[in-house]
């Protein structure tokens, strides 16, 4: 009975520290120039990051503060509501999350001096764009089938360099006419290209010398772009489900 008493006095004491702590505790007090919607504090310190990296365009710290307010009011709102916790909410939080990523990790790739192309590079593709190609395209289901080149899905298009399909532009630097490509790949897809025909477009057709050089400095950087992530993927050890390993094992 002793113990019991005991415990109960002991539990009786926890209970009073808990009710009692929050009117004992002095109220902490935001300090001067903080913003305060209802319990949340936002200090000086976090104001001025959040003028410095917000995403959104403010004139002044006033529109700012006016944009925090009105968010901080709706996403309290939304906890009440306990969106937070939904599943379709934190689906949707996780595709935002993944496609940041790949955007930011894109974005660098791309202002990489990797992937800047040279002058001989940029004069190789600048002839391409007075040109019209006929091309004829054999896809096939995997990498053994274009690598023996077994009867494959063929197609025959017609189009200016900059109006081909994406993947097929980068092969035309090095084909010939009525040259067979080597297997090529893009996007798990596997083919090879036969240049038909080439035709002189019409000289209002041609782009200037200037914007020829913009032109292919920027193809070229996407080709650069295609092309290392295309390395990633051959380079890897994929298994997909159904169909078995890809990547670097074909």
């Amino acid at each position: 009975m002793k113990y019991l008493l005991t415990a109960c006095a002991i539990l009786a004491a926890l209970l009073a520290g808990l009710l009692l702590a929050p009117l004992l505790t002095p109220r902490v007090h935001p300090v001067k120039g903080a913003l305060v919607v209802n319990q949340r504090i936002y200090t000086p310190g976090e104001l001025s990051v959040r003028m410095n990296t917000t995403a959104y365009h403010f004139d002044n710290k006033k529109e700012l503060i006016a944009d925090l307010v009105y968010r901080e009011l709706l996403l309290q709102e939304a906890r009440i509501e306990k969106i937070d916790r939904e599943e379709a909410f934190r689906i949707s939080m996780r595709d935002f999350f993944e496609q940041s990523m790949i955007k930011t990790l894109l974005d660098r790739q791309y202002k990489s001096t990797k992937h800047e192309p040279n002058p001989a590079q940029i004069s190789a593709c600048m002839p391409l764009l007075s040109h019209r190609f006929t091309l004829k395209r054999i896809d096939y289901p995997d990498q053994p089938s274009a690598l023996s080149q077994s009867s494959g899905q063929e197609q025959t298009f017609e189009h200016s360099y900059l109006d081909l399909p994406e993947e097929t532009r980068a092969a035309l630097l090095s084909l010939k006419g009525g040259e067979l490509s080597p297997p090529l790949h893009n996007t798990g897809r596997w083919f090879r290209l036969q240049l038909l025909a080439v035709v002189k477009l019409d000289p209002a057709m041609i782009p200037t010398e200037i914007e020829q050089e913009v032109l292919c400095r920027q193809e070229l950087k996407r080709q650069s772009m295609q092309n290392w992530v295309e390395n990633l993927y051959r380079k890897s050890d994929i298994t997909l489900p159904d169909t078995g390993k890809a990547g670097n094992n074909g």
